[in-house]
């Protein structure tokens, strides 16, 4: 069908979003509002991560659901207990600022709650991220009466219930194009455009929203959200990937990224599109979140040139087959409706051709489900006066009759969902005084590395798995060897990243064999302590009961601040006594009497004494020991009432 109210929306969108947190801790992914991908046993593992401005060594997440009621839809969510989703573990698994952990929850519409441990007990307040949801993942395919018209006196019903989000149009490869001049449509063709897909946040489906990749706004899918929240309970988020006007022929020319589909109305469509749209939202909006399946709604440009039911079939099977293997999802699953109402020669029509085409794509073993029939839905107040586009009360006749068909395929049990792809993470670690080392993980085709705050993220730092920067934010862009691509979550890196400052160590040593050997630090965020025998702790402080010989030696402790950087490590000696001798006369009580002279360094039944000769030790009244006693000199202790001596 013709396109009216033409405009060409960006492959992608993104806003700016506050980052929910306080001064300590800061969480920057998952963002408000974003859906993910359920799975069959109602379930979905979301990637949670953040920042930290001051020292914790655990940090743990819960999902707490959102009551029901006023804007808020149907809700089945399920608090979680709180779960440590991360842990300093030293310079194995190295942080440094930053935390990334999972956390498995139910499908539902929660708030997310993220607190930092210091010590072992909660330190500050609880940071939120609202509105996280679990639910259900659409891409829309199609043609006008599945992307809308961009008519702005017919934009479709907003969504009621908060639970109903998408992603807006955002950053744009050019200006806006003029409508009337295809050939400003040029810059969006797909070679030159699937590289610049902006940082997804997320909105709530109000009926002007631009859904990306490529909408003009809500339609009717706002509604089809509402009646989803209130048959399944759980959330819904759309991508748009339609395009007004385009047949099957359109969609099945443009698999060829390179070729230029011409359309019926004697222009041409930009390289690899329509079919681009599409292939963009599944390898990143659906890499990145899930996917239930592809709800396509397309025929009325059929009609208008009578296309074959064999060649209808033909275009679409290899468009679904095509999805399947671009995405790396074999069995992603489609939804197809039955449309082909257009006026042909003035008069308004339905295809017999087409609508049989449809059904013949129909094979749910193959994942390929029974939309609704949408060409019976006319009438007052149903279609514009060309009797093609849906409007007022149509909208919502054909919001239902999506929903009606959902639910008679059980969409929700049949359909096999893709989860979102685990996201990359970030490993940094200090470089210098004034930059950080940003590494990530292994398994990735292509590492490309971003500034999230100029041209929503559609920008290139460096490329590479390593990289050194100075202070700004950062995000990285990993491809897959399919082509799907993920986003990491926010780095920020100081202007400066601090210093060392210089440790203070104390330890009761020398002290006795079996004695609690205890050595502390002060003045540093991050403790590594190495020792004799393997010995290594990450406690600020230490304790070893009953120490040996064997653990006296050099303990070294190297410390590091918030961001990782490393101080000059201090040595500490530990000695273990294991004799002792009398450097004079006095008491077995009192440390100067022997040669240690240390703080609490007295005998005891692990050690062996020796009395020299001229030297009389007393012993008060009580119970002492040694192990073994060489009596050169004289010993004396209080029995009772009287003074025993022994002598040499």
């Amino acid at each position: 069908m013709k396109p009216f109210f033409f405009r060409l929306c960006v492959f992608l969108s993104s806003c700016v979003l506050p980052l929910s947190g306080w001064g300590q801790l800061t969480v920057t992914f998952p963002v408000t509002r974003a859906v993910f991908q359920r799975n069959l046993s109602n379930q979905a593992t979301l990637t949670v991560a953040g920042l930290y401005s001051q020292y914790v060594d655990s940090i743990q997440a819960r999902l707490v659901a959102i009551p029901a009621g006023g804007t808020v839809g149907a809700n089945d969510a399920v608090t979680t207990n709180w779960t440590t989703i991360w842990q300093y573990l030293g310079d194995a698994a190295p942080s440094n600022s930053y935390f990334q952990g999972t956390l498995t929850g139910t499908g539902g519409w929660y708030n997310l709650e993220v607190r930092a441990h210091r010590n072992g007990a909660v330190t500050g307040s609880v940071a939120t991220q609202p509105k996280v949801g679990i639910g259900e993942v659409f891409v829309i395919a199609g043609q006008s009466n599945a992307s809308g018209i961009g008519d702005p006196s017919n934009p479709g019903p907003s969504a009621q219930y908060d639970q109903v989000s998408a992603v807006a149009v955002g950053y744009k490869v050019s200006p806006t194009p003029n409508p009337g001049d295809p050939g400003t449509w040029y810059p969006w063709a797909f070679p030159n455009a699937k590289d610049k897909i902006a940082d997804p946040a997320f909105l709530h489906l109000e009926s002007s929203v631009t859904m990306a990749p490529f909408g003009f706004s809500s339609w009717y899918w706002g509604a089809v959200g509402d009646q989803l929240v209130t048959r399944w309970h759980v959330p819904v988020a759309f991508f748009q990937a339609g395009w007004t006007g385009t047949g099957s022929q359109q969609w099945y020319e443009s698999l060829d990224p390179n070729a230029t589909p011409g359309s019926y109305y004697g222009y041409s469509y930009p390289a690899g599109l329509p079919y681009g749209n599409l292939r963009v939202s599944l390898t990143n909006y659906a890499a990145q979140y899930g996917v239930r399946a592809v709800l396509m709604h397309q025929g009325e440009a059929d009609n208008q040139v009578n296309t074959s039911q064999a060649d209808y079939t033909n275009r679409w099977n290899n468009v679904i087959s095509s999805s399947r293997s671009h995405s790396g999802k074999p069995q992603l699953p489609w939804v197809v409706a039955r449309a082909s109402r257009y006026k042909v020669g003035g008069v308004s029509t339905v295809n017999a051709n087409v609508i049989a085409g449809q059904n013949a794509l129909i094979n749910p073993s193959n994942q390929v489900f029974a939309g609704p029939f949408t060409d019976d839905i006319v009438g007052p107040n149903m279609r514009d006066a060309d009797s093609i586009h849906f409007m007022g009360d149509g909208h919502y006749v054909v919001a239902q009759a999506w929903a009606d068909a959902l639910e008679n395929a059980s969409i929700n049990t049949a359909a096999n969902p893709y989860a979102a792809l685990s996201l990359v993470r970030i490993y940094p670690s200090c470089n210098s005084g004034t930059q950080m080392h940003l590494g990530a993980d292994n398994g990735w085709s292509f590492y490309q590395w971003t500034d999230p705050n100029t041209n929503n993220g559609v920008n290139s730092l460096a490329t590479g798995q390593h990289v050194d920067f100075g202070g700004g934010d950062y995000k990285l862009r990993v491809t897959d060897a399919v082509g799907n691509i993920v986003i990491s979550p926010l780095m920020t890196i100081p202007a400066g990243t601090g210093t060392v400052p210089v440790e203070t160590v104390s330890a009761n040593t020398p002290l006795p064999l079996g004695n609690t050997l205890t050595v502390s630090a002060s003045g540093s965020e991050y403790y590594n302590w190495t020792g004799p025998n393997g010995f290594s702790s990450l406690k600020q402080s230490f304790s070893i009961p009953n120490v040996t010989a064997t653990q006296a030696g050099t303990y070294v402790l190297t410390v590091r601040n918030l961001y990782g950087c490393s101080g000059t490590p201090v040595n500490t000696n530990v000695q273990v006594l294991t004799s002792f001798t009398s450097a004079q006369s006095g008491d077995w009580t009192t440390p100067a009497t022997w040669t240690s002279n240390c703080a609490g360094c007295i005998p005891n039944a692990r050690t062996d004494v020796t009395i020299q000769a001229g030297h009389t030790v007393s012993v008060p009244a009580g119970t002492y020991q040694s192990k073994q006693l060489i009596l050169n000199g004289i010993l004396q202790y209080l029995s009772a009432t009287s003074i025993l001596q022994i002598n040499p």
